[in-house]
């Protein structure tokens, strides 16, 4: 109960509002990172798509994204992400008859996790991550989009993760708190504008799971706050807030499948106009102006998400993907990812003779090798002593 009030407070502190990071890999939820890195050689493979649709007078209109997340655990500590955006709806937001990107932008991420620590008496891992949005579609600027720019956007930010089985994470409930600063790099041209006078916004979520053997199940809130609004031209100029309940269904050992609905509990900004039918941002219209009470104005009431996850086989790491997924499975899964051995073979293995003997020579082995530091440690302390005293 500390835990979740001291998270919970957290993010308020950080005030309520919109768009936070997307299209996320490795260990994450839909908006929120874990701070629990992949294992080293662990590739995993996250397909996301992100839809909405609604109706006008002028006819339907409709939302989707589609990205792939491409994750790889590079070392305990380190993990490294490509994620490039395979398609965008553009609706009103180019020329002419294209309609879509495809491809849309590119996200490079890297972060640094599993480094732990103790909060509140409560066992805590954490993580540093980094981000860079890099600009590879035809048209940027995208309506019921978050805002981004034809430049190169940056992300800083922090995760901190909760597990109440620290020893076998997927087994137990669990909560996720991420705080992250982007730079959407607007300023101009000139270097000196990179870190001023640049639109810039504070990206949030927390997030709680609750695991079963097939079964899980979450909740999201997520949300950002401008620093600095995006220009009069941009299409997305509110802070929102969402929350997203959903579920994720387990089909093997290393695949499933997640579903989740983005509910907008509330968008602040200025309003936009209508023109020829269309939204269009503020202050891009001479004329006479109206209220758009026909078209979303920055993000639609609700968005449908879903994600297929993959954990394959590489030259570094053995995954059995397609094992069937049942309690000691799951248990001997997680087990050799951390000792390298599943709960089984160790017991095999402890239980033969010559092993037990061979593992506590091993033991005894260290503690002999540690008295021996400790005792040169002491001389040289005593050594010191006596140099002191001669002085």
């Amino acid at each position: 109960m500390r835990l979740g009030t001291l998270l919970l407070g957290s993010a308020l502190l950080t005030q309520v509002a919109g768009a936070a990071t997307q299209f996320l890999g490795g260990n994450g939820l839909f908006h929120t990172w874990t701070a629990r890195n992949l294992e080293p050689g662990q590739l995993g493979v996250n397909w996301h798509s992100r839809m909405w649709s609604g109706s006008t007078v002028s006819g339907p209109i409709s939302n989707v994204s589609q990205a792939v997340a491409l994750t790889f655990g590079f070392s305990p500590h380190v993990e490294l992400e490509i994620t490039p955006m395979l398609y965008q709806d553009l609706n009103f937001s180019s020329q002419g008859f294209i309609t879509y990107n495809a491809p849309d932008d590119v996200y490079l991420r890297m972060r640094f996790g599993n480094y732990q620590m103790r909060l509140a008496d409560q066992p805590l891992t954490w993580a540093v991550m980094g981000s860079v949005r890099t600009n590879s579609s035809k048209y940027s600027n995208v309506y019921l989009e978050p805002y981004n720019t034809t430049s190169n956007e940056l992300s800083v930010g922090t995760a901190l993760s909760w597990f109440s089985n620290p020893l076998y994470p997927l087994e137990g409930p669990n909560a996720h708190f991420n705080l992250n600063w982007t730079n959407h790099n607007d300023g101009g041209n000139s270097a000196l504008n990179v870190f001023s006078d640049v639109t810039n916004d504070l990206e949030y979520s927390l997030s709680y799971r609750h695991p079963g053997l097939r079964w899980e199940f979450f909740t999201e809130l997520y949300g950002n706050t401008f620093l600095k609004k995006p220009p009069v031209t941009a299409y997305t100029r509110a802070n929102a807030l969402w929350i997203q309940p959903g579920m994720t269904y387990r089909m093997f050992q290393g695949m499933s499948i997640s579903a989740g609905v983005d509910v907008r509990l509330m968008e602040s900004g200025p309003e936009l106009v209508v023109l020829n039918g269309a939204p269009r941002p503020a202050g891009v219209v001479a004329e006479q102006t109206r209220k758009n009470d026909e078209f979303p104005e920055y993000y639609p009431d609700w968005r449908f998400a879903l994600k297929l996850a993959f954990t394959p086989s590489t030259a570094f790491r053995h995954v059995d993907t397609f094992a069937e997924v049942k309690p000691e499975s799951q248990k001997d899964y997680e087990m050799r990812e951390k000792i390298g051995v599943t709960e089984r073979e160790m017991i095999d293995w402890l239980g033969a003779e010559d092993q037990s003997a061979e593992f506590l020579d091993l033991e005894l082995e260290k503690i002999r090798a540690e008295r021996r530091n400790a005792e040169k440690e002491l001389e040289r302390l005593r050594e010191k002593l006596k140099d002191d005293k001669s002085k």
